[in-house]
Formats: structure tokens, C-alpha cells, sequence
């Protein structure tokens, strides 16, 4: 599952080539044993996803009984 993290303050994290990661955020694979490993120790944080105006407003449920 890829999700998008960003470096944590303070902190310089390196892809598995040694490349230094971007500054922003970007998407890792979290099942991924390398960028899971950086998530758990704090390296990288996950980035909460933004809610855009357009997107598709989800009903509430209903748990009333329709009446016949």
C-alpha cells in the first residue's frame, strides 16, 4: 500500500541507493521493510491526505426500517 510521508524534522533520511529524500512529501510502499523501518523510528511521518471540496460528499447511514 503506498502512502505518502515526509522527513521529519530535523532528520535526513536516504533512499536504498543513498540518495537524499526529497524535501516535500512523497509516496513509499509502507509494507516496504526499508521505508516501514524509517516510519517506525520516527524518520518519516505520514502525511494525512487533503479533502478537496469537489470530492463526493458520503451520505449517512440510515438505520431506520423503511415503513411498507
Amino acid at each position: 500500500m503506498t502512502v505518502r510521508v515526509t522527513v521529519a524534522k530535523g532528520r535526513v533520511v536516504r533512499d536504498q541507493r543513498g540518495r537524499k529524500c526529497p524535501d516535500g512529501d512523497f509516496p513509499v510502499d509502507e509494507k516496504d521493510f526499508f521505508w516501514s523501518a524509517h516510519i517506525r523510528s520516527g524518520d518519516l511521518e505520514l502525511v494525512k491526505p487533503k479533502v478537496s471540496d469537489t470530492a463526493a460528499a458520503v451520505p449517512e447511514p440510515s438505520n431506520k426500517v423503511a415503513a411498507k
